[in-house]
């Protein structure tokens, strides 16, 4: 991503700014218009004109690359198709959504005598959230007093500003997606150094966020020539449901009546319970670690991981976000105060003090010296280690010309935001992880891409029958990326193991079922055998393997912990 564009730079007159930080980009806020925005006077050195409009169209692929074809604006769809009806509860506003019709999102309604240009919004918008106006003509949600629209007034004073998770959560409700048009100039008057005479051939270039045409024109006869010109498309797509911040939001709730926590015991055993205050931040409380399972459980909504062993997070959307810690017993400790700071509804509120366990196994030290003492850890978590290896050996790989893995497909795209150590010792949980685990590391290798590349004896048996997927990728590594014998012979190992213990433990109801203990043998184990120190067993072998083939393919130095360890 660009950075700090100068003012009159060759990437400041190609709109390098717009084509690689803004276009396509997801914010907390989204600009649904702007009408002739101009910074700079006419005898500045270099001036700029911004305009934008929006608006939506089914979500179908045919339906949104027919409307990429091109880069024209499409400003003539009618503002129509919407009827009234009238409820107990007053006027709902209702869209027709025949055919493919494209509409207008909002609509610039041309001035009146001494009434000025103003904005309006494409009703069913408003009718969705029951917004309402506050004194300066914004849209606020009446559940919440949070801010939705920014609408300036008059129309010419700025940009539309829409949240993006409630412009998300009603694409989703309608089906819908939000494509944006821009037209944006830029002028100087001296000719720009490292600028060719003229560039640009009327071109639509396609990106996979839209699509744009770009002209520039560094004169040296006439400053009237010299300018610059962006018209573009690019696209919001929906959550995968809608309801998520509709059917989150929540009246403010007083922390009065918020729910007490178990945060300590006094010296005599007895608990000792408070209720989560903003103002109160330094009081760990402790939560068994099921307390996340629904958060994994729903990754489109949520995200939740540790980057380090006792240090992590867990956030809604662009809602709200906490820190989380998770100690040597596996419990997750969190600030009490950070729960009422963060803003968490009730019901999240409820969900915590329901999984909320007296202190015990200590302090999560990554937790600490992050939070307290800025001090990072210099560990990775195991799964943050599982990812960054496979991402850093993904793009070493591809640099050789080739390809490693297929890209996820449907649900399994939210694989790495689910990766996780089992959080709790039952049957379910484990099998969930360990298939999480051979998704990412075995069902989407290039297997027909390996066995193009190999010659017969390393990818079919004596009598021509296909030999496994571990094993055409083992000797795909060793004979066409060079990778030496040991290491390939570790990363084999190790997926294998994987394998085994899926297979093994698949048909299995509970821990003590006899497909456990022959896994649990074939591993060498022994003692009292976790969901945890199973997983363990075949997972920190594959993080070990995967750090070596980094080192064979000579970027280790690419894991930041690796990196750190060197210097």
């Amino acid at each position: 991503m660009l950075t700090n564009i100068e003012l009159g730079s060759p990437e400041w007159a190609r709109f390098e700014d717009w084509l690689y930080n803004i276009l396509g980009k997801y914010n907390d806020w989204t600009v649904v218009a702007e009408f002739e925005s101009y910074s700079g006077i006419k005898d500045e050195p270099f001036t700029e004109r911004r305009a934008t409009h929006s608006y939506l169209t089914r979500n179908k692929e045919e339906t949104i690359k027919k409307a990429f074809e091109y880069d024209e604006w499409d400003t003539q769809y009618d503002q129509g198709n919407v009827y009234i009806e009238d409820a107990d509860d007053g006027i709902i506003c209702h869209e027709d959504l025949r055919d493919d019709v494209a509409r207008v999102f909002i609509t610039l309604k041309n001035e009146i005598g001494p009434y000025p240009r103003v904005w309006k919004l494409w009703p069913t918008f408003e009718s969705y959230f029951d917004l309402r106006n506050d004194e300066n003509g914004n849209l606020i949600d009446p559940y919440n007093s949070d801010l939705v629209v920014k609408i300036p007034y008059p129309a010419d004073k700025g940009p539309v500003r829409v949240r993006t998770d409630y412009l998300q959560d009603y694409l989703a409700a309608r089906n819908m997606v939000l494509i944006r048009q821009h037209d944006h100039r830029r002028h100087w008057l001296e000719p720009i150094k490292g600028l060719p005479e003229r560039e640009g051939d009327g071109t639509v270039h396609k990106e996979k966020w839209g699509c744009y045409r770009l002209d520039v024109v560094n004169s040296q006869k006439s400053s009237m020539d010299r300018f610059s010109r962006l018209v573009a498309k690019d696209i919001l797509t929906p959550y995968e449901r809608a309801g998520t911040v509709g059917g989150k939001r929540q009246t403010k709730v007083a922390i009065d009546n918020y729910p007490e926590f178990i945060t300590s015991k006094g010296l005599d055993g007895k608990e000792i319970r408070q209720k989560p205050n903003p103002n109160e931040i330094i009081c760990p409380t402790y939560f068994n670690p099921k307390v996340l399972k629904r958060y994994y459980d729903e990754p489109s909504r949520y995200s939740v991981g540790f980057h380090a062993p006792g240090m992590g997070g867990v956030s809604f959307l662009s809602q709200w976000s906490i820190p989380i810690g998770r100690n040597g017993e596996g419990l997750i400790i969190v600030w009490l105060g950070d729960l009422a700071k963060a803003g968490l509804p009730y019901e999240e509120i409820v969900h915590w003090r329901v999984h909320n366990v007296p202190p015990r196994g200590g302090m999560a030290m990554d937790f600490w010296n992050t939070q307290m003492m800025c001090n990072p850890s210099k560990t990775p978590s195991l799964e943050h280690r599982l990812i960054d290896c496979k991402h850093t050996i993904i793009k070493a790989i591809e640099s050789k010309g080739k390809k490693i893995y297929k890209p996820y497909k449907g649900p399994d795209k939210y694989i790495e935001k689910t990766l996780r150590i089992p959080l709790f010792d039952e049957h379910t949980e484990f099998r969930e992880t360990v298939l999480l685990l051979s998704r990412m590391f075995i069902e989407y290798l290039n297997i027909e891409s390996f066995r193009n590349d190999l010659s017969d004896k390393y990818k079919n048996d004596r009598d021509g029958n296909h030999i496994g997927p571990i094993v055409v990728f083992s000797n795909w590594l060793e004979q066409i990326v060079g990778i030496p014998t040991h290491t390939v012979e570790a990363i084999k190992q190790a997926l294998q193991n994987i394998q085994m213990v899926r297979s093994k433990t698949g048909a299995a109801h509970k821990f003590s079922d006899s497909s456990y203990q022959e896994v649990i043998q074939k591993l060498g184990l022994s003692g009292r055998i976790t969901a945890k120190l199973l997983y363990c067993s075949v997972t920190e072998p594959l993080a070990d393997s995967l750090e070596k083939l980094c080192k064979a393919l000579g970027v280790e130095n690419k894991l930041w912990w690796i990196k750190y360890a060197n210097h």
